[in-house]
């Protein structure tokens, strides 16, 4: 990340984020409120000075986000399926999948190419398969590092992304890809499926696409896929308030603004966030 004070400022005033509202269907609902339930009840009993509540808080919200993102990345963890699990997946890709591939399909009959984020390998390697009709192509932990000669390489997939006039997706998940990798010449437009509570990660897998002196008129693009009543509000809640505090410590370093909670763990889910999310398993 830049290290001058007024970089995130200006930085983010040559961004426009937007909010695109994509409703639960009955099934995922149903199934969202079950899996809100059984984490709630895994939780009961332990105390807010337990640190085995925090871990099971954290794996609470990461099993909330794949309910919302996409259901069947549910089977992975769930042994015994639930009625509600498999009429969600029966139902076909959730609604926030259909409308990313819409979407990207949009940009790219207007000749605009868009990179996609998720941060589950499984998102990633779906949608690619979806929109391989637009040469997508896809960077995660599994996709080796290597020269840009070699097919299949991060840095082979990156070029061609600039280079091949016929690939016009690139999805990526911000572990693997929110560092290092320049797309700012010739895409304006990132999808969020999802996002989880890290704001460096966020604030860097943004910066792929957006760079301080730009030529004049180019408008950077954030388009966030928001479930409403779900984990989203409060990702989005929290995410908004780690980027203020850490603007602010950086425009002033003389002022005292008191630091973020310690984070739990590499997903960026601090103190925090944990409360607001046992709040939430509550229904309150």
């Amino acid at each position: 990340m830049h290290g001058s004070k007024e970089w995130l400022s200006e930085f983010l005033s040559g961004i426009m984020i937007i909010k695109s509202e994509i409703p639960f269907d009955e099934p995922q609902k149903n199934l969202y409120d079950l899996i809100r339930s059984e984490e709630l009840r895994q939780i009961s009993g332990l105390g807010n000075n337990d640190k085995r509540l925090y871990r099971q808080l954290g794996k609470s919200y990461m099993r909330l986000l794949q309910v919302v993102s996409n259901p069947s990345l549910l089977l992975r963890s769930v042994s015994d399926f639930p009625d509600a699990l498999r009429e969600a997946i029966e139902y076909g890709p959730s609604n926030k999948l259909q409308y990313t591939a819409l979407k990207a399909r949009q940009l790219a009959k207007e000749g605009k190419k868009v990179l996609i984020w998720s941060g589950f390998v499984e998102n990633v390697e779906s949608l690619t398969q979806m929109l391989s009709d637009l040469g997508a192509r896809c960077i995660h932990g599994g996709v080796e590092a290597g020269s840009e000669e070699e097919e299949d390489t991060r840095e082979r997939i990156v070029k061609d992304f600039h280079d091949d006039p016929n690939m016009f997706v690139l999805v990526a998940n911000p572990a693997a890809c929110s560092e290092g990798i320049s797309l700012h010449t010739v895409c304006h437009h990132a999808i969020y499926l999802d996002r989880n509570y890290n704001a460096a990660q966020f604030l860097q897998s943004m910066d792929r696409i957006h760079r301080l002196g730009l030529p004049k008129g180019t408008v950077t693009t954030i388009e966030i896929v928001h479930t409403p009543n779900s984990i989203d509000d409060l990702v989005d809640l929290r995410l908004t308030d780690k980027v203020r505090r850490m603007s602010e410590v950086l425009e002033d370093p003389s002022l005292k603004v008191e630091a973020v909670t310690v984070e739990l763990d590499e997903d960026g889910f601090d103190e925090e966030d944990a409360k607001l999310l046992l709040k939430h398993l509550k229904g309150k």
